[in-house]
């Protein structure tokens, strides 16, 4: 699974670092700064397609280069384009997880694949990579896992291309989150409120 977190030698993966302006230093409040400009190109540029209207299948995993190239996909290919755009960026790849994991809602529960990334503060913040648009601030991750909250995230493995977590309460099995990902109706999570 790591090697969905990649880009070596991608034009497609540089040419999209090149249209975001990122900051050129490595002075602090710069790596926020380039998570969230990221996270925006990703949001504006990314339409979200379900795999079943895309491809005819129930879940596709895409290559970031080949969402970029396409400029459409569904959590997961959005969520590695993005964890593999931030560590191209300069973002160290220690900071930057993609979650596997379910949403709970009101009406129901689902599979889903975000990233959480951890900012200069040290605080992990929840990146949300299937939204149109992005909120100011980089929203703390740990709000949408608490019980109660509109949109519970329930993260249940997470990786980087180095290594890989089972995170309790409860670990999945792949199967069981390829499963899981029909949504009815074509749910997608609210935007993070901060």
């Amino acid at each position: 699974m790591r090697e969905w977190i990649s880009y070596p030698d991608s034009e497609v993966i540089k040419l999209a670092l090149k249209e975001m302006n990122l900051p050129a230093s490595r002075a602090a409040g710069t790596f926020d700064e380039r998570a969230w400009k990221v996270w925006k190109y990703v949001a504006e540029n990314i339409e979200y397609v379900s795999d079943k209207k895309a491809f005819g299948m129930p879940d596709f995993w895409l290559f970031p280069a080949e969402t970029l190239t396409l400029r459409r996909g569904d959590c997961e290919d959005s969520s590695f384009l993005l964890a593999t755009l931030m560590i191209a960026s300069g973002i160290s790849e220690h900071c930057v997880r993609v979650v596997i994991g379910r949403v709970f809602t009101r009406n129901t529960a689902y599979g889903h694949c975000w990233v959480v990334y951890q900012n200069e503060s040290g605080t992990w913040c929840l990146l949300e990579s299937t939204l149109n648009s992005i909120p100011q601030r980089l929203p703390p991750a740990d709000p949408f896992t608490e019980q109660g909250s509109g949109d519970r995230y329930e993260p249940q493995l997470c990786f980087n291309r180095n290594h890989m977590w089972s995170i309790a309460p409860s670990e999945i099995r792949l199967s069981e989150y390829i499963s899981s990902r029909e949504i009815p109706g074509g749910y997608r999570p609210r935007s993070p409120e901060i």
